[in-house]
């Protein structure tokens, strides 16, 4: 089986050399020189990214090596990647409001913000993109809560290195007991939960995207994934640009406004909602 190498730039060819390994583009795991990957058996595919996103192989701050993109969502892109100098796997989330910015990554890997009133808004998020991982990073102690590792600026854009989470999704626990999960196993599964997202919204930070993508399971523990959506909650009457999954969003997503930490409590009581009875809340 042909195993597919990543192309590297010359900067980008010398660090890797210099760690004296190979990572499958799909997974991110060690492969031996000339050899498929044991782990995911993808390498031998052919994997093409969108003109926009980072290409496989690019190495941010010298360190951290980018792979497949894992989600896409209206602020950001989330990559999987390799820590190279902790030699760990990690998740690379990327800062790219659609709305408000471009790329063509065969020409340079530098994000482009609209001109007008959109450069403006462009400016303003990736500043609260940095901001909110910083509040995330002060919550390391909460383990429910996926960590972050560290965040920086870079191609005009800033990035959020995570630490990445393997496991199933609790949508996919829900599919796996036939549509459905009895109370005695739920709660006790969600409970930690509860504690973590008091101190997040102690901390000023909400989240305003938890849904059953987003609650993972890793090794019988639950976690809260995806902070794209997350914005800070100093006013909860303050105006806020739209973000929400239909089933899981109260009305003030809707209204764009007046959301704060009891958006994420709604949230919350939808994706139990869903749990017990296998159906998404109406609209």
């Amino acid at each position: 089986m042909r195993r597919e190498k990543i192309k590297y730039n010359v900067s980008t060819e010398n660090e890797v050399k210099r760690m004296n390994k190979n990572y499958c583009p799909y997974c991110m795991a060690p492969v031996p020189e000339g050899e498929s990957c044991s782990v995911c058996k993808l390498t031998s595919g052919k994997y093409v990214p969108s003109p926009h996103h980072l290409p496989p192989g690019t190495i941010l701050q010298s360190r951290y090596l980018v792979g497949r993109v894992l989600g896409e969502g209206g602020f950001g892109i989330t990559y999987i990647g390799r820590d190279l100098r902790l030699d760990l796997k990690v998740a690379i989330k990327e800062y790219y409001p659609m709305d408000r910015a471009t790329r063509n990554a065969s020409a340079s890997l530098e994000v482009t913000s609209f001109i007008g009133p959109s450069a403006i808004s462009f400016q303003r998020g990736k500043q609260k993109f940095l901001n909110e991982a910083q509040v995330m990073a002060r919550m390391d102690k909460q383990q429910v809560i996926v960590g972050v590792r560290d965040f920086f600026e870079i191609n005009n854009t800033a990035y959020i290195v995570m630490e990445y989470v393997e496991g199933i999704t609790l949508h996919e626990l829900v599919e796996q007991r036939g549509g459905k999960i009895a109370p005695d196993e739920l709660f006790p599964l969600l409970e930690p939960l509860f504690h973590a997202l008091s101190t997040m919204h102690g901390n000023g930070l909400i989240h305003r995207d938890i849904s059953p993508d987003n609650l993972m399971l890793e090794n019988g523990r639950i976690r809260l994934l995806d902070f794209g959506c997350a914005r800070e909650a100093s006013r909860g009457t303050e105006t806020m640009t739209i973000a929400l999954k239909h089933g899981y969003a109260p009305i003030e997503q809707y209204q764009q406004k007046g959301q704060g930490p009891w958006t994420d409590l709604y949230a919350l009581c939808a994706t139990i909602y869903y749990a017990l009875t296998g159906k998404v809340p109406p609209q």
